[in-house]
């Protein structure tokens, strides 16, 4: 056994399993980071110079509807929000796509008060295809008022907030479908 699995030796490895899982999955693992390079080039001339950083189309494609549904510019990753609307709102953009049961409640939100925190919350639904289901516009400071956002707690400490979305109770924050 190679130096570097020593630790293992308890666990059965099938590396022939691995190599040919990957070796049938090759040709279309290489289709998909073509187009994925070409997503991300064509969403850049979108971005108003933001670095598109990683692989998260579902997040670029949500900042970038955002910010064209409302005429805005996109800031850098050190803000709190993701793009500044024509009107002057700080936008948080959270993008969901797909129809598992946990597309309702937003990734991650750092902090929800402090003068840097967004003055709305856009979230965006999309369909498996990536097409547009609905998207919610929110205040931020009604939403904190109406204790909404929820602790994200790991391991007994909390981490941050989240944000589910309720379909019946937020029809009246429904301000995009696109139903096909």
């Amino acid at each position: 056994m190679p130096a570097q699995y020593t630790n293992v030796r308890v666990l059965m490895l099938n590396p022939v399993a691995v190599n040919n899982l990957e070796a049938e999955c090759q040709e279309l693992f290489s289709k998909l980071s073509s187009l994925q390079s070409e997503i991300k080039e064509k969403m850049s001339a979108y971005s108003d110079g933001k670095n598109l950083k990683g692989n998260e189309i579902v997040g670029w494609l949500g900042e970038i509807y955002g910010k064209l549904l409302f005429d805005g510019k996109l800031v850098d990753d050190q803000k709190e929000h993701d793009f500044v609307s024509a009107s002057g709102s700080l936008v948080s953009v959270k993008t969901r796509k797909g129809w598992a049961s946990g597309w309702r409640k937003t990734s991650a939100i750092p902090k929800i008060e402090g003068v840097e925190c967004p003055t709305h919350l856009l979230f965006i639904h999309l369909n498996d295809d990536y097409s547009i289901d609905l998207m919610w516009m929110f205040d931020w400071h009604k939403i904190i008022s109406e204790d909404r956002f929820k602790k994200h707690v790991v391991r007994g400490e909390q981490r941050s907030f989240t944000f589910t979305i309720n379909e019946a109770k937020d029809k009246d924050h429904v301000i995009y479908a696109k139903k096909p």
